[in-house]
């Protein structure tokens, strides 16, 4: 795993929020998103750290844009090595080639989820105090709802806008209590690398992303509690910023499928 750089330290932007929002993944539409994120970690009361992967999509002026908008207390960029993700899942193997880019993205997925957890412990100790709840979500991720901030310390929160809960958990976002986070975060570590060569974990190959049955995987053989919620949240493709018809689609969307959840339960039919 990559040193923590100096340079992506941004002083000038610590505060004393009492949360964390971590913000994984490629940047992709995030320029479009300014303003949700902007409302998010207010509502929430939380610092913003941004770890992503250099791409050939994002203009150079986005990176400004970003320090600009969203006042992140570290944002880093790096160059993805398939050789930082050995220690994690292994060598090369079967199901690398099987799976393709899934498994890429499982493996940089799950690499940057134990990067942050470095990055998080380093940025509390320069501000010297510990964050109360980390959320995880996606640069390109639309959410406008509310979050409940009254959890328990015991339980890891996931959205559940598509996909099966009998069988994945959200990658795009989750959050929890700070230590539970770590706990969970740790037991993807351990579980990652023997997960990688058990078939029995992909029931449904060709209808949920990897890593999202990984996320599952590892739950199970964990003993936190997973619950899931019904925000409005969609991952953002479109190069523009969401309108009033675009959103309005999003939560019929999300009331249909609330509707059917509670109609027929969390399968796949919801």
């Amino acid at each position: 795993m990559n040193n923590i750089s100096k340079e992506n330290i941004l002083n000038e932007n610590f505060t004393e929020n009492r949360n964390v929002l971590l913000l994984i993944g490629h940047l992709r539409t995030i320029k479009y998103l300014f303003k949700y994120h902007r409302k998010f970690l207010n509502k929430t009361d939380s610092d913003l750290i941004i770890s992503t992967w250099t791409d050939d999509e994002t203009e150079v002026e986005t990176f400004d844009l970003i320090k600009k908008e969203l006042k992140p207390v570290y944002f880093e960029i790096e160059e993805f090595n398939f050789n930082s993700t050995a220690n994690i899942f292994g060598n090369l193997n079967k199901f690398d080639m099987m799976f393709g880019k899934a498994s890429l993205s499982s493996r940089s997925q799950i690499y940057k989820f134990l990067r942050c957890i470095e990055l998080i412990k380093k940025i509390e100790d320069l501000q010297n105090k510990k964050y109360e709840i980390i959320f995880k979500s996606r640069p390109d991720l639309f959410i406008l709802s509310k979050v409940n901030m009254n959890i328990p310390e015991n339980t890891i929160f996931f959205e559940n806008s598509y996909g099966d809960w009998n069988y994945d958990r959200s990658d795009r976002f989750f959050y929890g209590k700070r230590e539970i986070f770590f706990s969970f975060i740790k037991i993807l570590e351990k579980y990652s690398k023997k997960a990688w060569d058990e078939k029995a974990m992909y029931p449904i190959i060709n209808l949920i992303p990897l890593q999202e049955q990984l996320i599952k995987y590892c739950s199970d053989k964990s003993k936190i509690k997973t619950k899931f919620f019904l925000p409005v949240i969609k991952v953002w493709r479109a190069n523009e910023e969401p309108n009033i018809k675009s959103i309005s689609k999003i939560f019929l969307y999300m009331l249909i499928r609330a509707l059917k959840v509670k109609i027929y339960g969390n399968k796949n039919k919801a």
